[in-house]
């Protein structure tokens, strides 16, 4: 714009010294007919310089203006992008959600199937030993039937009435009638056995046929599990490609991980509104079970005897699950055993520090509850994928992340040690871990304390 301003300047100080020039020569002139018609020139040439030079505020207003029109437009555009990325962005993250969900149930669908395949086996096993068994029975029984025939063969054609009827009555004619008795008797049990062993082996090989048919059914449907398995690994993981390629850099992973921080703090503040009366009625249950138990021990102090309330499994699960975590002297146990690749308080990305711990395990180890307690959330929320949170009492509560799939309901009531998930990558994970979190009072604290050794 500046070079434009100079080329015009230079443009009217030329023309206003051309008139200059002319005008020393008019004055050096006498007033003659060729002076006098050279003046409409000089006064042509100072309207048009006038002219031009004030018609360059104007143009350079009109230059501005539209170099602004040109980056409001941009502007506009790139503000459409952005809305664009956003949209496609939701649009994936609920395609994850999908994806993870469908992966959750065939990874938990193919765990009951190799359950039930395994039960079978054992019982496909066990019959193929029975029959085994009872095909020895058959062939030991032949065997003896077939030595009673050859030695009724030897006594010879006379039957026992043929003997009676000959009138021999010695001594020799008496045994050989009990003979007969007793080998007939004896024969005709084996018969029996026979028959039986036969029965029982034609039922055996019926049940086990039956065994089998299922176990082949089984087998298919582990198959397809199998199919479906691997089929939404596979999406997800082009999902997650599309995913990755369209997030911006660190400011915006940052603000969403915040949000997700959020989602999950309004998740869970949720379901303990939803719990809220239950949870109040069990401590008050719990609170006056405490004080029975510490009542009737002090009556027979008193008494002078030694009296220790034993509590019921239901009384024991309902004290154990509101009774909190207590304080963390590593009496917990770990929910899965790994290495430990993120700690707690380590730093995340920019002020964002790590609230829990992440631990690399296989994929589709079991985690386990840390605690007693009932299952408050298991669902897909962003950034942790399928989530399982326990609470334990008084305001604790243990969380599980990026799972593969969940073992539990919510509402269920769950033992330390007892299996709640199965290790996973959701949530966009690059590799199989556990996220685990404990919470006092809504915050986050270092799990660490509560973990053995």
């Amino acid at each position: 714009m500046r070079g434009k301003d100079q080329f015009h300047e230079s443009k009217v100080a030329l023309a206003l010294k051309a008139d200059k020039n002319i005008g020393d020569k008019l004055t050096r002139l006498s007033p003659t007919p060729a002076a006098f018609r050279m003046l409409p020139i000089l006064c042509a040439s100072v309207i048009y310089a006038g002219a031009w030079f004030s018609s360059f505020p104007t143009q350079a207003a009109d230059d501005n203006k539209q170099q602004l029109k040109s980056i409001q437009q941009n502007i506009a555009e790139k503000e459409k992008a952005v809305k664009q990325q956003q949209q496609q962005r939701s649009s994936l993250q609920d395609q994850l959600k999908a994806q993870e969900k469908i992966i959750a149930q065939a990874s938990r669908s193919l765990r009951e199937t190799q359950s039930e395949l395994a039960t079978l086996s054992a019982n496909v096993t066990k019959l193929t030993a029975s029959i085994k068994k009872l095909q020895s029975q058959e062939n030991k029984h032949l065997k003896l039937l077939e030595h009673q025939l050859d030695m009724a063969f030897r006594l010879g054609k006379h039957t026992g009435i043929q003997v009676l009827l000959s009138g021999e009555e010695s001594q020799r004619s008496e045994r050989i009638l009990a003979y007969f008795g007793y080998l007939n008797e004896a024969r005709q049990k084996n018969i029996d056995k026979l028959n039986q062993t036969r029965t029982d082996l034609a039922s055996e090989k019926k049940e086990l046929e039956a065994a089998q048919n299922q176990q082949k059914a089984i087998l298919v449907t582990q198959q397809q599990a199998q199919q479906q398995l691997e089929s939404a690994r596979i999406q997800r993981q082009k999902t997650l490609s599309s995913l990755e390629s369209s997030l911006a850099k660190d400011q915006q992973q940052l603000s969403e991980m915040k949000a997700n921080e959020s989602r999950l703090r309004d998740q869970i503040a949720k379901a303990e509104r939803e719990a809220k009366a239950r949870a109040e009625r069990e401590a008050r249950e719990a609170a006056k079970l405490q004080a029975q138990m510490k009542a009737k021990e002090e009556q027979a102090k008193k008494k002078g005897t030694t009296y220790k309330y034993k509590p019921t499994e239901s009384e024991r699960s309902l004290i154990a699950r509101t009774g909190g975590l207590g304080r963390g002297n590593g009496q917990a146990m770990w929910p899965v055993r790994g290495r430990t690749i993120h700690s707690f308080g380590e730093t995340l990305q920019g002020e964002l520090r790590w609230k829990g711990m992440v631990i690399a395990a296989s994929e589709g180890s079991e985690v386990k509850a840390i605690a007693d307690g009932r299952v408050l959330l298991a669902d897909w929320l962003q950034g942790y994928g399928l989530v399982v949170v326990v609470e334990h009492g008084k305001g604790d509560m243990s969380l599980y992340g990026y799972n593969q799939s969940a073992l539990v309901n919510v509402g269920a009531q769950v033992r330390a040690g007892q299996p709640i998930a199965l290790v996973g990558n959701s949530g966009g994970q690059g590799q199989p871990a556990l996220y685990f979190e404990i919470r006092r009072q809504g915050q986050a604290v270092n799990p660490l304390p509560w973990l053995g050794r």
